[in-house]
């Protein structure tokens, strides 16, 4: 049966040389075959028992391929150069070539199902012929008798554009896949066709957008209507909401954006919010104003004087938090009014505290944009949208719906220990995801340009990998080292993909394949992300009202900053802290950083030198 078969494939060429199990060597015919290429012949080996022999097919993907002519030695080549020569003046043959091509081993099938694949355990045999395989025989090798499993369509071979990739959409959305590339590789790209196929199968997803590269899907909703009935693309900017259980919410911001809070400070700070509730949809930052107004009242009006100190540390808290969301939000609010994002329909991101479902439900993607807000903003708004949805999962409340998150610009969220990490509070919320995500049903997509500068622990649990174009030599040194199965002349490949082309590994396939990632033209928006810079120059005009919006804002800085000035008579805050100083210790909760803070407090709480603190203090 598989001389039958095989008879009806194309033979491309012989076996030669020393053959293994692991690769062998084959004379190619001309132009019959290309690098990526899957080929297969046929052989017997012993079976179990060893008592007869059983015929299988080998599949091998072609890695190399060598070209060379045994009539054309070196020496007549530097004859030719040396004495300016045509090859035509001569009696050498130019037409002889021989190609000679590397054949790695993906394994073994019987003649009768193609979708087993097992490793091959007895070497190829020298001479055997290796054919060309029909598209529909390597499909039913790629599919391994899971035709029934729902897929997520990435592509083509590279060397074969009649086979199309797809990947195995259940343990991408459980496994973790990890999209690395330069920039202009494609991740994009990829990342919007996997972003495509999820939308029709209607399953939740989340994107962390920096830099606004998917907004753009929310103008292609009619378009994804069309292929996923009733499906919703909504836009998020972080306008946080205080809705019920919001003071949590407060406490959590806190908490990533300062050192904390002490014990007794955490306590001030529940009082605060038993005096002073929040309003329904009333917006945070007015909130946390209301409160620094209450805590300035309080001083004023307090007759235990050992308190003003506990009171100044919360003030200076919420200050720190009020300063950091009013000046990312001005410019958030600017960015998003600007000429090429005024037209979509962005909406304030509900508390995903008490309104998780609106975040997360199948059939809805929320884009969370995050333009205008600086990196350890970016991070603790991350942090607590992704550690409150994942607690709602990994509490079996089945509130919300097993969800997809796809984190952008990667290496900002859960930077090497080589790029500072004190700042980066949404890399422990990301780590605990990478570990337990998948018991939860909480999968995650990480894609950077830099994965150098990508968490090397977080990065290495992903169980799938799409590796684009990468020319740094340190971005390949770092795939090298997380990638198990990438052979050293795979890795040799990735600086000379084209845009789109790449490695696809891991668990979402059977065995590692050269890719060229299927383009979603009707995705891509010209007026997003593809801004022609030389005709904005050209018609570039001075803003008039620049100047005035900016005298405007100082004035407006400069009174609130008289207003919130202590009374003569009180104390001065402690020296605030910058923005370079704001250390993050994950996602500990405010009681986790109680306890810290109140031991290097019990440390220094003798004699004269509590004094001195209470005084600096206030």
């Amino acid at each position: 049966m598989l001389d039958k078969v095989m008879s009806e494939w194309r033979p491309v060429g012989t076996v030669v040389g020393n053959a293994g199990t692991s690769e062998f060597t084959f004379i190619l015919k001309q132009f019959q075959a290309k690098v990526g290429d899957i080929v297969a012949l046929g052989m017997e080996v012993p079976n179990g028992t060893y008592s007869s022999r059983s015929r299988i097919y080998v599949w091998a993907r072609l890695t190399e391929i060598r070209r060379f002519n045994p009539f054309f030695p070196f020496e007549a080549a530097q004859e030719i150069a040396g004495e300016g020569i045509s090859l035509e003046d001569t009696v050498l043959s130019g037409t002889r070539d021989q190609l000679e091509a590397v054949g790695l081993i993906l394994g073994a099938t019987s003649e009768s199902n193609l979708s087993s694949l097992h490793p091959l355990t007895y070497p190829v045999k020298p001479a055997s012929t290796v054919f060309h395989p029909p598209a529909e025989a390597i499909r039913q090798l790629l599919v391994g008798g899971r035709e029934d499993e729902r897929k997520i369509e990435i592509g083509s071979l590279i060397a074969r554009s009649d086979v199309e990739v797809n990947l195995s959409a259940s343990r991408l959305v459980s496994r973790h896949l990890a999209i690395l590339a330069m920039t202009g590789g494609g991740k994009t790209v990829a990342a919007r066709r996997i972003i495509r196929e999820l939308i029709r199968e209607r399953y939740p997803l989340l994107i962390l957008d920096p830099h606004g590269d998917y907004i753009g899907l929310a103008k292609c909703q009619e378009m994804l209507q069309e292929e996923a009935p009733g499906c919703e693309i909504k836009i998020f900017y972080p306008e946080l909401l205080m809705q019920q259980q919001g003071e949590a919410l407060i406490e959590k911001v806190i908490a990533q954006m300062t050192d904390g809070v002490s014990e007794p400070q955490a306590d001030y700070l529940r009082s605060l919010f038993n005096n002073l509730p929040s309003k329904e949809g009333e917006p945070a930052i007015d909130y946390i104003e209301r409160l620094i107004a209450r805590v300035e009242k309080d001083v004023a009006q307090t007759g235990n004087q050992r308190m003003v100190p506990t009171m100044y540390a919360v003030r200076r808290s919420l200050r720190i938090v009020h300063g950091r969301l009013s000046g990312m939000r001005k410019t958030s609010a600017m960015m998003r009014s600007g000429s090429k994002l005024q037209e979509l329909p962005f909406e304030p991101l509900p508390n995903p505290f008490s309104q998780p479902e609106k975040i997360i439900k199948p059939g809805q993607v929320s884009i969370l944009y995050l333009g205008g807000y600086d990196h350890i903003t970016q991070c603790s708004i991350a942090a607590i949208t992704l550690e409150t949805l994942f607690e709602f999962r990994a509490n079996l409340t089945n509130r919300i719906a097993p969800f997809f998150t796809v984190v952008e610009e990667a290496h900002t969220f859960i930077p090497s220990s080589r790029e500072g990490t004190e700042n980066a509070v949404s890399l422990p919320v990301i780590r605990r995801i990478i570990t337990e995500g998948r018991k939860f049903g909480t999968g995650l997509m990480l894609i950077s340009q830099r994965p150098s500068r990508l968490d090397e622990t977080i990065v290495s649990q992903c169980n799938s990998f799409l590796i684009l174009r990468l020319v740094n030599p340190r971005d390949q040194t770092f795939v090298r080292s997380i990638m198990e199965n990438l052979t050293e002349s795979d890795a040799r490949m990735i600086p000379g993909f084209g845009p789109g082309q790449g490695i696809v590994s891991g668990q979402v396939v059977r065995f590692p394949l050269p890719v060229r990632v299927k383009m979603d033209d009707e995705l891509r928006l010209s007026e997003i992300g593809d801004e022609d810079f030389f005709e904005q120059a050209e018609d570039w005009k001075p803003d008039r009202r620049a100047s005035a919006r900016k005298i405007a804002e100082v004035s407006m800085e400069k009174v609130a900053r008289g207003r919130k000035k202590p009374a003569p008579s009180a104390s001065n805050d402690p020296p605030k802290t910058s923005a370079s100083s704001v250390s993050s210790r994950g996602t500990k909760s405010v009681s986790t950083k109680v306890k810290t803070a109140s031991k290097s407090k019990r440390g220094a709480s003798a004699g004269n030198k509590k004094r001195t603190r209470t005084k600096s203090l206030a």
